[in-house]
């Protein structure tokens, strides 16, 4: 592998933290469905499923554009309030008329709740790669912006209950990119910071939160062309993958070394 000047060596952790949603689940995919669901409902003459028009209404609601839901991790709103006002958000963008844009809350509370827990689905990479690192010896957890309970039951619910270190922004104390979740979950692995990966999609809250606590940064950037191992990006100072199962190539390429050693 060359080594372009300016690269760090490829560190040696002892554990790895996922973030949750859109890394492990592919929370966005379950969300848009859920939306497209709840809006027929709220209003069965909305634009067409795959129409410009309803697909940017759309990403906005999943993408959170106007960001409520960081209003809510702030202590700003509560779930509730961020649902509905994102879901106002998107029924207004789509056109819906004045009467219809206020979002029904039975709808949008407890139906879309229903609807989306029963989209929620891991990657396809997210089993083989955390039973890769487990027989490499490698303590895994996962470090989430909501409320650890919640969470605690999603994850469960995917099949990750053998992940037992799990730490929401509420036990922490604060949210990501603060310091506290990220030092939280490395006590509990009872590992340094330094000994610890932290993957994530958000450069801002998953990799520059990490990095600022003193972990190993790894950006996750899926649809990007898979280099098969980590890569540094020097723009974003943080190791880049594609997909989870590039992680391994870290423990692969130290057990080689020491082969050749011995």
């Amino acid at each position: 592998m060359t080594h372009h000047p300016g690269t760090p060596s490829a560190p040696r952790v002892e554990g790895v933290l996922f973030d949750l949603d859109d890394t492990l689940l592919d929370l966005r995919t379950a969300q848009l469905a859920a939306f497209t669901a709840t809006v027929r409902r709220q209003w069965p003459q909305a634009p067409d499923v795959g129409s410009r028009r309803f697909d940017d209404a759309a990403h906005h609601f999943a993408a959170d554009v106007a960001g409520h839901y960081q209003r809510y991790v702030a202590g700003e709103t509560d779930f509730t309030g961020q649902r509905l006002a994102r879901a106002r958000d998107a029924l207004t963008q789509l056109g819906a008329p004045e009467a219809l844009a206020v979002p029904r809350p039975e709808l949008w509370t407890d139906a879309y709740e229903a609807e989306v827990r029963s989209h929620w689905a891991l990657f396809e990479d997210v089993a083989p790669t955390l039973e890769a690192l487990r027989r490499r010896g490698v303590a895994v957890g996962i470090i989430t912006n909501n409320v650890e309970a919640y969470q605690r039951g999603k994850a469960d619910t995917i099949g990750l209950t053998d992940v037992r270190v799990l730490v929401g922004s509420d036990t922490a104390g604060a949210p990501k990119p603060d310091p506290a979740p990220f030092l939280e979950a490395c006590r509990r692995l009872d590992l340094a910071p330094a000994q610890v990966a932290c993957v994530g999609d958000s450069l801002t809250h998953d990799v520059r939160g990490a990095a600022a606590a003193g972990l190993v940064p790894v950006w996750l950037r899926r649809g990007l062309p898979d280099a098969g191992r980590p890569v540094w990006e020097p723009e974003a100072a943080a190791w880049q993958v594609a997909g989870l199962g590039a992680l391994t190539a870290w423990w692969d390429a130290d057990l080689a070394s020491r082969e050749e050693m011995g």
